[in-house]
C-alpha cells in the first residue's frame, strides 16, 4: 500500500470533527453504496483575502482513542482525509465493527435532527449516513472523538467534510465536492473502516484575475461567504466597486451595461470596462474574469 502524497485527517463526534494523521489505502472504481457489514499533520489551506478558514487540530487522538466505548455499538473514532493521484479519499474509522452506511447525491446536506441547512465548499454534495453508529458512548456520555466540527482540505475534487448529525442511532456528514463525479465506497479491516475515494474532475483554469485568483482561493472565499461573511462578494456591483476602489478609482462611476459588464468613470482617468462571472452552477460570489481601458468621454 502507498502512502498519500498529502494527508489530514479528522475526527467527529456528536457534531465535531478534529484533525489527525493519513490513511494509506489503495483506490479503485465502484459503486456509491456499501453494504451493511456482518457483524497528524495538518495540509497547508489556500485562503482568499479576508477568509476565516475552518480550524483544525492535532489534538486529541490519544485521550480519544483511550475513551473508547467499552459498550456494545458501533463507535467513531477518526476521520481521516488524504490526496493521491487522479483521487481523493476520506475514511471513517470505527471501534466495535462497521455500521452500515448509505451516501446520496443531495442539492443540500441538512443536520439532523435541525434540518437547517450545512455549509459546504463546492458545486456537488455528498450526505453520508451511518445507521447503528454513534461519536458518543452512552454508558459514560463521553464523546470517542473531540475537535472543530469542520474538514476543509480543498483538495482538487475533496473540498470540505462537515458533521451533519448524530442522532437516534444515525451518524451523518455532508462532504462538499468541486464537481459532481465518479466516487467509490469500500470498507477495510484492522481496524474497521469505511472508505470514499472520489475521481478528480477537471475543472479548466479558474478565470478570475482580481483577488481570488484561484480554484483553491475561490472554495475557501465560498465557505466563508456560505457563513455570511463578506456578502457583497455575491453582487456584481459591489464587486466591481471594490476593484475600482483598490485600482485608484477613487470617485468612480460605476454603470451596468450587461449582466456580466460593468464600465468605471472618473473625470481625469481612463475608463475601464470590467467583466466578470460567477465560477460555479451554484451560489457563491462573483470574481472578474477581464478589465480593458479606453479613452474617458
Amino acid at each position: 500500500m502507498s502512502m498519500f502524497m498529502r494527508c489530514t485527517g479528522l475526527a467527529v463526534t456528536a457534531g465535531l470533527v478534529v484533525l489527525t494523521g493519513c490513511a494509506a489505502t489503495q483506490s479503485s472504481p465502484g459503486a456509491a453504496t456499501s453494504p451493511a457489514p456482518a457483524s497528524s499533520s495538518t495540509a497547508p489551506q489556500a485562503t482568499a483575502p479576508g477568509t476565516a478558514a475552518p480550524s483544525s487540530s492535532s489534538d486529541g487522538q490519544a485521550d480519544g482513542t483511550a475513551r473508547a466505548c467499552a459498550q456494545a455499538g458501533s463507535y467513531l473514532t477518526s476521520v481521516r482525509t488524504g490526496q493521491q493521484n487522479g483521487y481523493d479519499r476520506v475514511v471513517f474509522q470505527f471501534s466495535g465493527g462497521r455500521p452500515a452506511v448509505t451516501t446520496q447525491r443531495v442539492a443540500t446536506v441538512y443536520a439532523d435532527p435541525k434540518g437547517t441547512p450545512v455549509p459546504l465548499a463546492g458545486q456537488s454534495y455528498l450526505h453520508v449516513v451511518f445507521r447503528g453508529a454513534s461519536g458518543v458512548c452512552p454508558s459514560s456520555a463521553q464523546r470517542t472523538w473531540t475537535g472543530p466540527s469542520v474538514l476543509a482540505p480543498y483538495y482538487p475534487q475533496l473540498l470540505t467534510v462537515s458533521a451533519a448529525g448524530d442522532f437516534e442511532g444515525y451518524l451523518s456528514f455532508g462532504i462538499g465536492l468541486a464537481a459532481k463525479g465518479s466516487y467509490h465506497v469500500f470498507t477495510l479491516t484492522g481496524p474497521d473502516r469505511v472508505v470514499i475515494d472520489f475521481s478528480h474532475v477537471a475543472l479548466g483554469k479558474f478565470p478570475g484575475i482580481w483577488d481570488i485568483t484561484s480554484w483553491s482561493q475561490y472554495w475557501a472565499m465560498q465557505y466563508s461567504w456560505l457563513n455570511g461573511h463578506q456578502p457583497w462578494r455575491s453582487s456584481p456591483p459591489m464587486v466591481v466597486q471594490a476593484w475600482a476602489t483598490s485600482h485608484g478609482f477613487t470617485h468612480a462611476a460605476v454603470h451596468q451595461v450587461t449582466a456580466s459588464t460593468f464600465t468605471v468613470t472618473q473625470p481625469g482617468r481612463k475608463t475601464a470596462t470590467v467583466t466578470g462571472t460567477r465560477p460555479v452552477s451554484v451560489p457563491g460570489p462573483w470574481v472578474i474574469t477581464r478589465v480593458g481601458y479606453g479613452t474617458a468621454a
